[in-house]
């Protein structure tokens, strides 16, 4: 007996709630790709400007998670650190901005306790 597919239509993509963060990019299956950054080119000003933005990309994650609770405790910052090169130095400037800041954030919530 030949098994069938479980999604015979090929065009058919699995959508995540995750796939709404701008570093985020969706794959036509599975689990989207948590983490895609362009480069840089290597300079100090375009590292500071990376680390910025993954700074705000920490923020927006926050307030995607406040927004989505359900997601909260399934392992989504686990995914995102998964997902990242960290060999790719023309990208870690990203990476940097994005930890140090969720870093932050956990220190001012346990002083909002």
């Amino acid at each position: 007996m030949r098994k069938r597919p479980a999604y015979p239509d090929d065009t058919r993509t699995a959508t995540f709630p995750i796939a709404t963060l701008p570093f985020v990019s969706p794959r036509p299956r599975g689990k989207p790709h948590c983490w895609n950054v362009p480069p840089v080119d290597g300079g100090l000003q375009s590292y500071k400007n990376a680390e910025a933005t993954g700074r705000q990309y920490a923020m927006q994650f926050m307030r995607w998670l406040e927004a989505n609770p359900s997601m909260v405790g399934m392992g989504v910052l686990g995914w995102i650190a998964s997902d990242i090169d960290y060999k790719a130095a023309d990208r870690n400037a990203y990476w940097v901005g994005f930890f140090s800041c969720i870093e932050c954030l956990l220190i001012d919530a346990r002083g909002a306790n």
